[in-house]
């Protein structure tokens, strides 16, 4: 169980705010009254005390009177209980406590996705619909909305960084020796090197080593290996790279929107104010925050406040200044009815409905309420007008969306902000400053700034591909056709009809017979595919999919490290990076700490047990084989089982 509470900020916002460079301290501050209502919610409903049922029906009243749309800390106290009951073993009490918490909170969807696993434990069919609930609630709603957008974007980062990083470590160690075969060959002749071998290897590894990161290992593996890699390997790699570049060059317009992920941005500020009670601390903040683009908004959040702390004088200022701010905007002018029909101005009332009606002829809240205030001026024919237009608008779903307790009360409702309204203010407010969640993900977990990894990764692409054709192909190293050991132009011998490589040159050297040599040649391929297989084996079994890789099972091997990505992901964050900013309390179930491990342990045993899939070396042949560049593009047509 981990309780993450919210301690929002109280001091003085009008002087400007910094540029946030990280999400994740600015997440771990909210205001000190939410985590004192939520103290006294734990207590008052703590089942220890005779008054605290009454203490927690006087809160829901009170939060209702001071015009709460929805009761979310509420909800989260019933699902505690219920939490709590389904341990006990008490699935009734469970379940009463869920459909409570849906009735105080309608978009708090944990309720419904445990009611749908409470019904699907005792098989009934309403889990189906609890199930069905939960996801349309989940598609409706802008807090569940925002929270998987931004988890979602990080979560499938990390695995595509993870696993993509595993193929190219895959590829490096199947390609990077043709390189060093050939740097040290040329070390040997040029400076007559002892450790020619090893000191290519070095040299090699060096800029990995120098200037690590994702950008820079993917550029060095790509301007390395292209030359010598597969067709269907080439396709992999300018794919993956390509994804890449795309993410770091779209990540700044992506963040537009991550101001959602923001606890102290407007756009979150005015979600809460959606269905907050009157709270002068949120409205403070509010007012003090920069609009950057959101004034008609900024003001129509204030007037909410101010109206259900029943200042009308000060919720009209509001509305005012949100008309004037935006005249094509009907939120305003339907709050603007509202104040006046609660204060018995039905006239005027009337007059805001028809306004807003004007902007907006499809808003479902609008016509509602214009069809209350018909009906106090008397006006039946043009209220049951107004009523069927209201139905038509989908006025029910939204309806369905305040608590229970706060709709019975109500004779109109307020026109809250909807998710598709939010979005856009975060796109609005984004432009201007936001949170930039992927691009800080990016950096920190490439080692470069989007930007210098886009030019890097790009840059590298080019390269290789011109490279490509400005290298000569009889310079490239390849196989032994013998024994499948590197080998190249300055190193091999064809004096017996085949291409091999020093050693097996040297182990049929001066001998004439062919029944010799075919038993020479085989003594000398058996022990080197040996010595082979363990070297290998003990080089790809770090890392889950490398093995396939190097064996030629692109496919399969990215699938492989997938799973290992997602597992170690998800293990790292049980479930979520960043969660709910109204959230009470949030609780790790334990299948959260057993399957990613288990899903860590598959990989694993994957990468271990799975068998050799071929063996990368030429059958011998009696014809004479011409000295190719590029010995890989005839492995699959000369290679033996």
């Amino acid at each position: 169980m981990k309780a993450r509470y919210l301690v929002m900020e109280s001091k003085d916002r009008s002087q400007a705010r910094p540029r946030a460079t990280s999400l994740f301290p600015r997440a771990m501050r909210a205001f000190c009254t939410r985590v004192a209502m939520a103290a006294f919610l734990l207590v008052a409903a703590a089942p220890s005390s005779r008054a605290n049922p009454e203490q927690f029906a006087a809160h829901t009243e009170a939060q209702v009177a001071t015009g709460a749309v929805s009761l979310p800390l509420n909800a989260e106290v019933e699902y505690a209980h219920a939490l709590a009951a389904i341990r006990k073993g008490d699935l009734a009490a469970a379940k009463k406590r869920l459909e409570s918490s849906i009735a105080l909170a309608p978009t708090f969807t944990d309720s419904y996705f445990t009611l749908a696993r409470l019904e699907a434990r005792r098989l009934s069919p309403d889990a189906f619909f609890w199930l069905v609930q939960g996801v349309v609630v989940s598609a409706h709603s802008f807090e569940a909305q925002s929270a998987f957008a931004v988890n979602a974007a990080i979560i499938l980062l990390l695995m595509f960084l993870i696993a993509s990083g595993v193929v190219w470590i895959a590829l490096a160690i199947r390609y990077l020796p043709f390189l060093a075969h050939r740097l040290g060959e040329w070390l040997k002749r040029r400076f007559n090197a002892s450790a020619s071998h090893f000191c290519a290897y070095l040299l090699l590894i060096a800029p990995f080593m120098l200037v690590p990161g994702y950008a820079t290992g993917v550029a060095l593996v790509l301007l390395a290996t292209w030359p010598f890699m597969r067709r269907h390997e080439r396709v992999f790699s300018f794919l993956t790279a390509g994804t890449f570049a795309a993410l770091a060059l779209f990540a700044p317009i992506i963040d537009r929107y991550s101001t959602v992920a923001d606890p102290l941005s407007l756009t979150s500020l005015i979600a809460q104010a959606n269905e907050s009670a009157a709270d002068p601390t949120l409205a403070a903040l509010i007012g003090s925050t920069p609009a950057r683009g959101l004034d008609a908004e900024q003001q129509t959040a204030l007037g909410l406040l101010a109206m259900r702390a029943g200042d009308q004088d000060t919720a009209v200022r509001h509305f005012l200044r949100a008309i004037e701010k935006d005249p094509g905007d009907s939120i305003a002018y339907i709050n603007l009815g509202n104040v006046y029909y609660l204060n018995g101005q039905y006239d005027k009332a009337l007059e805001g409905y028809r306004k807003a009606e004007q902007v907006n002829p499809t808003d479902a809240v609008g016509q509602y309420n214009l069809a209350q205030a018909y009906i106090k001026t008397l006006l039946m024919s043009e209220s049951s007008q107004a009523l069927e237009r209201a139905s038509q608008a989908g006025f029910d779903p939204i309806r369905d969306s305040f608590a229970q307790r706060a709709r019975a009360t109500w004779s109109i409702y307020p026109r809250i902000y909807g998710a598709g309204d939010l979005w856009r203010m975060a796109a609005i407010e984004g432009r201007h400053q936001n949170a930039a969640v992927l691009t800080h993900a990016i950096a920190s977990t490439t080692g470069q700034p989007c930007r210098v990894g886009f030019g890097i990764v790009v840059a590298a692409l080019l390269l290789s591909v011109i490279g490509e054709h400005v290298i000569k192909r009889h310079r490239l190293a390849f196989h032994c056709s013998n024994c499948g050991e590197i080998t190249c132009n300055g190193c091999c011998s064809d004096d017996h009809g085949n291409i091999v490589c020093q050693a097996c040159s040297k182990v049929v050297g001066g001998v004439t017979s062919d029944k010799v040599l075919e038993a020479l040649l085989r003594q000398r391929r058996q022990s080197v595919i040996v010595k082979r297989r363990k070297s290998i084996k003990w080089a790809t079994v770090w890392l889950p999919g490398v093995r396939h890789v190097f064996y030629g099972r692109l496919f399969t091997g990215y699938v492989v490290a997938l799973l290992f990505a997602g597992s170690v992901v998800a293990l790292w964050m049980r479930g979520y990076v960043l969660p709910r900013w109204s959230s009470l309390d949030y609780s790790t179930p334990l299948w959260k700490w057993i399957l990613p491990p288990l899903g860590i342990v598959l990989s694993y045993a994957i990468a271990v047990m799975s068998r050799q899939l071929y063996e990368m070396r030429w059958a011998r042949s009696g014809a004479p084989r011409q000295r190719t560049g590029d010995g890989l593009d005839d492995e699959t047509s000369s290679q033996s089982a």
